[in-house]
């Protein structure tokens, strides 16, 4: 019985690999032109991919294993720029909330990643836990391993830095 069950299993993962092998520069370069952004094709097609060997047994049944592929692959691509527009209104917010920056208007995840790059790494996982993903400050407590009074004054941080940066950006305007 192991013999053959060593077996199935090799055939398996080569036919999976096989399968990744054949169609990812396909896919990278189809979400790369749907998407307009190469970094954020190939996240979602190595998720797609991920998935696809979650479920091979079952997607491989399939009468179109391809398509179900694209098909992850494009709504990962959707996720990322949901998150991407989700972190624009949570800056806009912020901007909104101080004096000089209520007509601030965000337009592209370029210049959100730009502004979150000023930020050090803790306020902006911080940050972004919290005003993308919604995540409570016990939560991202938990997830980075760290006290609440700590994730509140990374935040508070993070907050006075993104304020500080808007209304030099766009308080003048």
């Amino acid at each position: 019985g192991t013999v053959t069950e060593r077996n199935l299993g090799q055939a398996w993962s080569a036919e999976y690999e096989d399968f990744v092998l054949n169609h990812s520069v396909p896919l990278v370069r189809t979400l790369s032109l749907i998407t307009l952004d190469r970094g954020i094709a190939e996240d979602a097609a190595q998720e797609a991919f991920l998935q696809l060997l979650v479920h091979w047994p079952r997607v491989r049944a399939m009468e179109n294993p391809v398509g179900w592929v694209y098909r992850v692959g494009i709504n990962r691509c959707r996720d990322y720029r949901r998150a991407i527009y989700r972190a624009g209104r949570a800056i806009e917010r912020i901007g909104r909330s101080s004096q000089g920056c209520r007509d601030t208007q965000w337009s592209s995840g370029v210049e959100i990643m730009s502004v979150l790059a000023t930020l050090p790494r803790r306020q902006r996982n911080v940050a972004v836990l919290f005003f993308v993903a919604g995540h409570s400050t016990a939560e991202i407590a938990y997830i980075m391993g760290i006290s609440q009074g700590a994730v509140g004054s990374h935040l508070h941080r993070a907050r006075t830095t993104l304020r500080r940066i808007l209304e030099a950006d766009y308080g003048s305007e």
